[in-house]
C-alpha cells in the first residue's frame, strides 16, 4: 500500500496472509530493496547512503498490526534526529552482527585514532572523548529489579571496568546501593536483608563464598571511613560465631570499648584456654619488683620508663615481706623513689616483693563508672518504597545538567557542532493500510 509521500518510492509487495488463505498463492518477496554482490571482490563499497533532515534511514520491524498499525514507541529528546532509526514491534530496533568485528559501534566528538585502544572487537564498542559517556544505559522502571545497564556472561565475565586515570567501575544511587554483587544463584543466595543497612554503597552478597574480598599487595586489604560514624561494623546473627575475626596482629590508635576482654593461651595438652581481665573504674599501669631490707630500711627507684607514663605525684605501693620481720611499710614517696621501713625500728635484713600502681598520663578528665549506649550507632533499617515522580525528574535533572557542563568544557576546547532547530517535526512513520481482519 502507499505511504503518505507523493515523491516517496516505494517497494510494495504482497503480504503474509495472502499466500497462506489462497491456494497456489506464492509467497511475498523478502527484500523491498537488495544490493547484493557475488565472489571474492565485492561491487559496492558503500551499499546504499542516504541522507535526511531529521533521519537518514528509518527502519521498522515486526506485526505492526498487533498494536493497532504502531511501528514501535514514540520518538524522544534522543531520537527524535538520528542517522540511523530502528524501531518495532516484538523484534529489535536495530541488530547489528559481525563475525570478526565490532557487532556495533557507537561515537561522539571528534576523536584522534592514535587515542583509541587497538585489538577491541565487543559485541558494542562506544567511544567517547573526554565530555561524555562511550556507553550509557538508563532505565525510567521504578519496581523490582529494572536495569539501566546489564551485563551477562555464560562462562566468563558479566561486566567488566577499566580506566587508565579514571574509575574503573563507578556506581551511584539516589537512594539504594550504588554497586550490588552477588554470588550464586537459584536457592543458594546470599542474605538481601541484613540486620544493619538495608542499602550501601557496596554491597555484596554470596551463600557460601564472601560477600567481599579486598586484597593489596602494598596496601589495606579493605579500607573502612566514615566522616561521623562507624569505619567499619561487622554483624553477626549465630551467638557461637564471630562479628569479626582477625588472623594476626592487630593494633588499635584509639580505645577499644567491650563487654568482656579474654586472653587465650596454650595449654600443655594442646588446648587453647581463656583467661579473663581484672577491670577497675579507674585507668592504672602497674609495675612490680623485688628489693632488700638493710638494717631495716630500703630506698626503691622507680624505673625510670615507669615513671614517665604515671602521674608521680600520686601512685601507690604494696610491699610483701619474704622473710620473718615484725612487718614492712611505705615511709614516703617522691617522684623518683620510695622507701621501706620495718615496724617498730626493727634492723632486719628480710627480702620483700613490691607492687606499684599508678594512674595513666595521657588520660584526661576520665570519669569513674561513666554510663556508655553499646547499642550500634548505624540508622536503623528502612523500608523500602517506590521512587516518587518528583524524585525521577530531580534525578534526570540532574544527569542532564552535568552532559550540560561537561559539553560546555568540551566546546571551549574546540568546534562546536550545531544544534538542529527545535519545534515540531513530521512524523516518519509508514502508515501502512493493513486489513484489520488479519490481527490476532
Amino acid at each position: 500500500m502507499p505511504i503518505d509521500n507523493n515523491d516517496a518510492f516505494v517497494a510494495e509487495g504482497g503480504y503474509q496472509y495472502d499466500f497462506l488463505a489462497i491456494p497456489g498463492s506464492k509467497p511475498p518477496p523478502r527484500y523491498g530493496y537488495a544490493t547484493q554482490t557475488w565472489g571474492d571482490n565485492p561491487r559496492f563499497p558503500v551499499g546504499g547512503s542516504f541522507h535526511g533532515y531529521y533521519y537518514g534511514v528509518v527502519g521498522s520491524g515486526g506485526y505492526s498490526w498487533y498494536e493497532g498499525g504502531k511501528t514501535g514507541p514514540e520518538v524522544n529528546q534522543y531520537s527524535g534526529y538520528a542517522g540511523v532509526l530502528g524501531t518495532g514491534i516484538y523484534v529489535n530496533g536495530v541488530a547489528g552482527t559481525s563475525l570478526n568485528n565490532v557487532g556495533v559501534y557507537g561515537q561522539v566528538g571528534e576523536i584522534p585514532e592514535t587515542s583509541i585502544p587497538p585489538g577491541m572487537t565487543p559485541g558494542v564498542f562506544g567511544l567517547s572523548s573526554n565530555t561524555a559517556a562511550g556507553v550509557v544505559g538508563y532505565t525510567t522502571g521504578t519496581i523490582g529489579w529494572a536495569w539501566g545497564a546489564l551485563g551477562a556472561a555464560g562462562g566468563g565475565i558479566g561486566a567488566w571496568g577499566a580506566s587508565l586515570d579514571g574509575y574503573g567501575v563507578y556506581g551511584y544511587s539516589a537512594e539504594r546501593t550504588g554497586v550490588f554483587g552477588q554470588s550464586g544463584a537459584g536457592p543458594d543466595v546470599g542474605p538481601l536483608r541484613p540486620p544493619l543497612p538495608n542499602d550501601a554503597g557496596v554491597y555484596g552478597t554470596s551463600y557460601q563464598l564472601p560477600g567481599v574480598i579486598g586484597a593489596s599487595s602494598y596496601n589495606a586489604g579493605v579500607l573502612g571511613f566514615s566522616g561521623d560514624n562507624v569505619g567499619v561494623y561487622g554483624v553477626t546473627t549465630n551467638p557461637a560465631s564471630y562479628a569479626g575475626y582477625f588472623h594476626g596482629n592487630v593494633k588499635v590508635t584509639g580505645a577499644l570499648t567491650t563487654h568482656v576482654k579474654n586472653a587465650v593461651v596454650p595449654f600443655p595438652d594442646g588446648t587453647q584456654r581463656l583467661l579473663h581481665c581484672m577491670e577497675s573504674p579507674e585507668h592504672w599501669f602497674e609495675d612490680f619488683g623485688v628489693a632488700r631490707l638493710k638494717s631495716g630500711r630500703a630506698v626503691v627507684k622507680l624505673d625510670a620508663d615507669f615513671a614517665k607514663v604515671i602521674k608521680r605525684e600520686d601512685y601507690r605501693v604494696f610491699v610483701t615481706p619474704e622473710g620473718d620481720c615484725r612487718g614492712l611499710y611505705v615511709r614516703r614517696k617522691n617522684a623518683k623513689s620510695f622507701e621501706v621501713r620495718e615496724l617498730s625500728v626493727g634492723k632486719s635484713d628480710v627480702s620483700f616483693s613490691y607492687r606499684i600502681v599508678g594512674r595513666r598520663k595521657d588520660i584526661k578528665g576520665h570519669r569513674r563508672f561513666a554510663k556508655i549506649d553499646m547499642r550500634a550507632p548505624l540508622p536503623a533499617p528502612r523500608s523500602t518504597s517506590r521512587k516518587t515522580a518528583a524524585k525521577l525528574r530531580a534525578l534526570a535533572s540532574r544527569i542532564r545538567k552535568e552532559i550540560r557542563q561537561r559539553r560546555a568544557k568540551g566546546a571551549a576546547k574546540g568546534k562546536r557542532s550545531r544544534a538542529l532547530p527545535k519545534g515540531p517535526r513530521p512524523s516518519i512513520r509508514p502508515q501502512l493500510q493493513l486489513p484489520r481482519t488479519a490481527k490476532k
